[in-house]
């Protein structure tokens, strides 16, 4: 049996060979491979600036800097919340109707990203001194266009993936690597960027750093996602005369015997709080270690968390199923969370359960993906038709109307525990402690409510390795390929 790097060597030594073709019984060249992988640090690079703007408390430019209310940046959470429900269906059927010589993804990497990276910079530049009422409006409807642009962005990226090879198992390896290596963009985002920003004047709770640092991040990430664009090709299993044509009412009634659908996306409703302890991190360097240092090098050291899970979920899918992988992911989440509980007054023990829960993250990411992907082809195997736009649109919506409610519910413990619109109180361990607790308590629950829809998910690798076989001949059949 070969070892290890005899394994890498011989992975080395063929990559020249299929460079620009891929290897045998395969679908992606390694050229293809590296640009969506390298390419999709860009990608994740305004990803990851978008999330320095979001309209949560923890977000230290809207919520320390502008001084924004939690509960009112909650609202404004759900008014964006209703605005990306009503755009949905339009971005649904956006995608699933887009039929263009580049794809139906390709584009809108260009087409998105350009405006989507521009408004995330103009987030930085409203007057703080302007009518609190104003600043809300002007911050809210600046968010709200860049969340629309970013949202396609982001689908347009991560739809890609499920389209470049049909095969599920090498689709599996693909997100399995390319998620390695693209999270390098949101690492060096998160190490740069709180480094920096102890060079200019109020650091992490001021202006200065976001109005210099997020316009050099948005050129280096759209440059890279040209990558992605021009050296990826996709590769939908459909016959050569199709064209979709999807209606919203249409899509809905397509999916209404796809029990995995139904399944996955409950398990999406049900865990979609069980992030919530991400956000301690930031508060916990500001406000308790008071170092935008340390929170630059915790948030790569804290990145590292995610890489054993990545590498690992192919592997961990083959030997124990997608399903079984779903539960111990959150498990080990959920476990690692309530040590949490009892280490607040600790830096390293504090900080080193929120390490081990992290762990479950990157694994988590991957089989979701894969999933989501199973799902497309179970879909097309089921009613004829790809709906990729549809199934992730109206999926998203599902999962963010339940974000109207769950939204709402950290932020109003905030103002229960002494958190207003002066985040200054965070130096008070009798306000934070409470606070991070309900942070803590709600990922728990939400990891142990996730597992139960998971129980009943039976969509294993030999009833997709079927489907794939049979989207094959179906595809020859009507090509007109086979007698």
């Amino acid at each position: 049996m070969s070892n290890p790097v005899s394994k890498a060597k011989a992975f080395i030594r063929q990559i020249p060979s299929h460079w620009n073709s891929p290897p045998e019984g395969k679908h992606i060249s390694y050229k293809e491979f590296a640009a969506y992988s390298f390419g999709g640090i860009g990608v994740n690079t305004i990803n990851s600036i978008f999330g320095y703007v979001g309209l949560t408390a923890s977000c230290l430019l809207l919520g320390s800097a502008y001084g924004i209310d939690p509960v009112h940046l909650a609202w404004m959470s759900t008014l964006v919340t209703i605005i990306n429900l009503i755009k949905t269906p339009f971005v649904s059927m956006l995608i699933d109707n887009t039929n263009t010589r580049y794809g139906k993804f390709r584009p809108y990497l260009i087409l998105t990203g350009v405006p989507a990276a521009v408004l995330i910079c103009l987030m930085a530049y409203i007057p703080n001194g302007i009518n609190y009422t104003l600043k809300c409006v002007l911050l809210c409807t600046v968010y709200t266009f860049a969340m629309i642009f970013q949202s396609i962005y982001a689908l347009a990226f991560t739809s890609l993936a499920q389209v470049l090879t049909p095969d599920s198992d090498e689709r599996t390896g693909l997100l399995s690597v390319s998620q390695f290596v693209y999270s390098l963009g949101p690492s060096i985002v998160n190490i740069i960027l709180p480094v920096l920003a102890g060079l200019f004047a109020g650091g992490m709770r001021g202006f200065t750093a976001y109005r210099v640092l997020f316009p050099i991040f948005s050129v280096i990430g759209i440059a890279l996602s040209v990558w992605t664009f021009k050296g990826t090709k996709e590769k939908i299993v459909v016959s050569k005369d199709y064209v979709a044509k999807v209606k919203f009412s249409e899509g809905i009634k397509s999916l209404y015997g796809n029990r995995y659908f139904w399944l996955f996306y409950l398990y999406n409703i049900l865990g979609s709080m069980k992030y919530a302890i991400g956000s301690i991190l930031v508060w916990y360097c500001s406000y308790v270690i008071e170092s935008d240092a340390v929170l630059g090098i915790m948030n790569a050291v804290i990145g590292t968390a995610s890489v054993p899970g990545m590498l690992l979920a192919p592997v961990l899918a083959k030997k124990i199923g997608k399903r079984n992988c779903l539960i111990l992911f959150n498990t080990v989440r959920a476990v690692f969370s309530v040590l949490m509980l009892f280490t607040s007054s600790n830096p390293v023990l504090f900080l080193g359960s929120l390490y081990l829960a992290t762990l479950a993250i990157g694994g988590d990411g991957v089989i979701c993906a894969s999933v989501t992907a199973d799902i497309f082809d179970y879909q097309q195997w089921k009613t004829g038709q790809r709906l990729e736009g549809f199934i992730t649109q109206f999926g998203g919506m599902m999962v963010s109307a339940a974000g109207l409610v769950t939204g709402l519910i950290l932020p109003y413990f905030y103002r229960y525990y002494g958190l207003h619109n002066d985040y200054n109180v965070l130096f008070d361990e009798a306000v934070r402690t409470p606070i991070f607790n309900v942070m803590i308590i709600t990922t728990v629950i939400s990891c142990i409510l996730a597992i139960v829809p998971v129980l009943f998910y039976n969509l294993n690798s030999k009833t997709l390795g079927k489907i794939a076989a049979d989207l094959e001949e179906r595809k020859a059949i009507s090509d007109g390929e086979t007698a």
